[in-house]
């Protein structure tokens, strides 16, 4: 790079730097020139927004969070925020680690009936490959009578709630789960780094240089990683599921423990319903949403587009019928659940089947036309 920065010099343009970012962050774009990427104006305009939206995520990782002395625990999505195939349902929070330190965890455990913190070998589009390291949720957390809780994430044993770490720990989240969110508290939790540097430094533009330089790979690198799993699922399921475990070895998204993922595609024209059959047996809590192309959580919060084992309508059997349809389907259909698309025709479907005790369901799928219904 031409414009090298040393110290607080910038030599010879003070711009050029900028330049360059800009430069680099164009190639971000091929993604919406690719063959296999949906042309329809929704989806395209959807794909700058996704694109915006990693750029503001990668220079939050490359930068803001990039400080190993001073890890930041942070909501990791939010309204305004989604990706990854995320569920409303849920509340994340993450952190950049070194794996080879000690960190404490301490805070208040909150009402979600299912809780995890995990540690990983990395962030999806960060670090390749993100596998998880160890664990520990709600069945063995130890919660003081207080509600509060620390929890030790190191190399090193260390008595009661403990999460190992080793030098390839990058990463670490908390997943905080609930059917209903109504009448529950997440739980709150800060970050430390034992042993740390007291105090930030200041601004360097060293840091700068990098975090833009990997700002703009991440925003090229994570929308491809995304697609390229929508065009899995899109060339293989279209209009059914298929288990996370017959998937290729791209789609592996580094789920937590415990926890299993069916996926399909839909492909649905405004004048056809997908009707969607499914018998669930005993797991402490299951969910179907709907994702764009980009694996944006399609209606975040919206209970129209996304069915738990809260929220659902069931048959007397246990049966849960539903349609995922570009209208509600009429009272006379007999069909109590509704998926709505918001526009989409197409889009990836993600079924969440968590702390199972019976295998994941067989979940069964027709394409009828929607004055069958």
């Amino acid at each position: 790079m031409s414009n090298e920065l040393v110290g607080d010099a910038v030599e010879p343009d003070p711009g050029l730097l900028w330049d360059e970012f800009c430069e680099a962050l164009k190639r971000a774009g091929d993604v919406l020139r690719r063959p296999e990427t949906p042309s329809d104006p929704q989806t395209l305009a959807e794909g700058y927004r996704f694109l915006m939206r990693m750029v503001r995520v990668g220079f939050e990782n490359h930068f803001e969070l990039a400080d190993l002395d001073h890890p930041q625990l942070v909501p990791m999505v939010g309204r305004l925020l989604q990706y990854e195939g995320i569920t409303s349902d849920a509340r994340y929070l993450h952190a950049l680690i070194d794996g080879r330190a000690t960190h404490r965890i301490r805070g208040t455990r909150g009402e979600a009936p299912l809780f995890e913190i995990g540690t990983y070998t990395g962030k999806h589009g960060m670090h390749e490959p993100s596998h998880l390291i160890a664990s520990i949720t709600e069945q063995t957390l130890e919660v003081g009578p207080d509600g509060g809780v620390e929890i030790v994430l190191g190399p090193d044993p260390h008595p009661g709630n403990w999460i190992r770490t080793d030098e390839q720990t990058r990463y670490v989240m908390i997943r905080q789960y609930a059917a209903d969110w109504s009448r529950r508290t997440a739980g709150r939790f800060a970050l430390e780094r034992v042993g740390g540097v007291p105090g930030r430094p200041p601004v360097a533009p060293e840091a700068i240089r990098d975090a833009l330089l990997g700002t703009a790979a991440f925003a090229e690198r994570n929308p491809m990683l995304w697609a390229g799993i929508s065009d899995y699922w899109a060339g293989n399921v279209v209009n059914r599921f298929l288990p996370q475990v017959e998937a290729d070895a791209r789609t592996d998204i580094a789920p937590p423990s415990g926890h299993h993922f069916s996926c399909g595609y839909f492909d649905v024209e405004p004048d056809a319903a997908l009707r969607i059959e499914f018998r669930p047996g005993r797991a402490a809590y299951w969910s179907l949403g709907l994702s764009n192309y980009w694996y944006e959580t399609i209606g975040y919060g919206d209970p129209t587009t996304h069915l738990n084992s809260g929220t659902a309508v069931a048959d007397r059997d246990g049966t849960v019928r539903l349609v995922l349809a570009h209208s509600k389907p009429p009272a006379s259909a007999g069909i109590p659940n509704w998926l709505d698309p918001k526009g989409h025709r197409e889009g990836t479907m993600v079924f969440r089947w968590s702390r199972p005790i019976d295998p994941i369901p067989e979940i069964r799928c027709e394409l009828v036309p929607w004055r069958s219904l």
